[in-house]
């Protein structure tokens, strides 16, 4: 077992190598100076386009709601305090570059999705003249589905579950799959119903959380704050020079963390967008909203109360303990409550992404049950796997979609960047 999870690992390392950690950065940062900077530069059209458009019913909020439920996951807890915990506190600077390059990808894939009428792997077979390229995405996805979008977050949520309630891992992995199951045999308007319910209540509540961790925490935050900038160059973090800085732990966990989280690049989220009936700017303009409330918003808060708590070690438990320490049982049972929910969602959001892309390799009604009632299982089976080994399944998978879909982004990239300049 030990062997495996070494090769898994190294597999990982692998992937997220330099060549796509270039790839993520250079073509997040070419379409953000492209455009003109359109994150920063029509930011009273973006809120226009989303919140300012609620009422419109042209289904962009349950979209989005879909995408931020599949991209929040338990990525916004354990994934931050592993990254801080693998490359400290320099990796959440890593996590708000690729971010804010991250939201022209995620601005570019829901545009391209309603462009082309469908998600990623639409605009991937148009832009390679041909599905074998999409049909390999598509692969990708739904295998990325079984560990990004499931049993990572039943993993994740079940072991604080047990820390604070003493429920059985099992039994929370099964709990969640038996909810995901409910929702998912009743098809995608179930999907996207319970995604615009569940999502703005879960976030809300975590995001009190930790506003009340911080004020707790308030004179240790200017600390943590400066640590996440100086840490992020330092000798022992870039190791020297620009190569060293690509190979650096703090830039490699804090570009895969960060990419899990938001998903930007991936692709994934293009299959939500591509429900709605809206513009494609406007679609664009919500996967902007999406990056920027779970990486800087939410994943932001997690990190910095961690790095505030003034706790002995960091690692994937830092959240629980940071909580626990100022809160006692109070604060593990709402840490583990908000892991539950956040797990849930993101299983729901990722089975609907892993039945899209399933239904665009085969039309087989038996196939997509088949694949419902092993998603189902996989969730309670999760919660009692390695983390470590799981993650690494994940990264690995995460990583794999993101060369054709970015590839595909940059040959399409006169539709994108058309979108954008026609905006506002």
């Amino acid at each position: 077992m030990e062997a495996a999870e070494k090769i898994i690992g190294r597999a990982a390392e692998l992937v997220w190598g330099p060549g796509l950690l270039l790839l993520v950065l250079l073509s997040g940062a070419f379409f953000t100076a492209a455009s003109g900077f359109f994150p920063l530069r029509k930011i009273c059209f973006i809120a226009k386009s989303t919140f300012g458009s609620l009422k419109n019913k042209s289904g962009g909020f349950a979209a989005m709601a879909t995408a931020l439920g599949a991209t929040a996951g338990t990525g916004n807890i354990v994934g931050v305090a592993s990254a801080v915990a693998v490359g400290g506190a320099g990796a959440v600077f890593w996590m708000w570059a690729g971010a804010l390059l991250g939201m022209m990808l995620k601005f570019a894939e829901a545009a391209l999705a309603v462009h082309h009428d469908g998600g990623a792997m639409k605009y991937i077979a148009y832009a390679f003249g041909g599905r074998r390229v999409s049909l390999f995405w598509c692969g990708c996805c739904v295998l990325a589905s079984f560990g990004t979008g499931n049993m990572v977050q039943t993993n994740a949520a079940a072991g604080i579950c047990r820390n604070a309630f003493g429920v059985p891992p099992l039994a929370v992995g099964a709990l969640i799959g038996a909810l995901a199951a409910a929702v998912l045999f009743r098809g995608a308007r179930a999907v996207t119903k319970t995604a615009s319910v569940l999502v703005p209540l879960m976030a809300a509540l975590y995001i009190i959380g930790c506003t009340a961790l911080l004020f707790i925490c308030r004179q240790r935050l200017p600390a943590a704050v400066a640590s996440i900038f100086s840490e992020a160059f330092t000798p022992s973090a870039a190791g020297g020079g620009a190569a060293g800085l690509l190979t650096s732990k703090a830039l490699q966990i804090g570009i895969a963390r960060g990419t899990f989280t938001n998903e930007a690049g991936m692709g994934s989220a293009s299959l939500a967008h591509a429900e709605s009936s809206g513009t494609p700017a406007e679609q664009g303009c919500w996967g902007i909203v999406e990056v920027f409330l779970d990486t800087v918003v939410c994943c932001t808060l997690t990190a910095l109360a961690i790095l505030s708590a003034g706790l002995d070690a960091v690692d994937e438990s830092a959240a629980e303990a940071a909580f626990s320490k100022y809160f006692g049982g109070a604060g593990s049972a709402f840490l583990a409550s908000s892991m539950f929910f956040f797990a849930l969602a993101a299983v729901i959001g990722w089975a609907f992404y892993g039945e899209k892309a399933l239904g665009y390799i085969t039309k087989s009604k038996k196939a997509l049950i088949f694949y419902r009632t092993l998603f189902c299982a996989c969730a309670a089976a999760g919660a009692v796997l390695s983390l470590p080994a799981v993650w690494n399944l994940s990264d690995i998978f995460n990583g794999l979609m993101i060369f054709p879909n970015v590839a595909a982004l940059l040959v399409l990239k006169s539709e994108i960047l058309s979108t954008a300049k026609g905006a506002g």
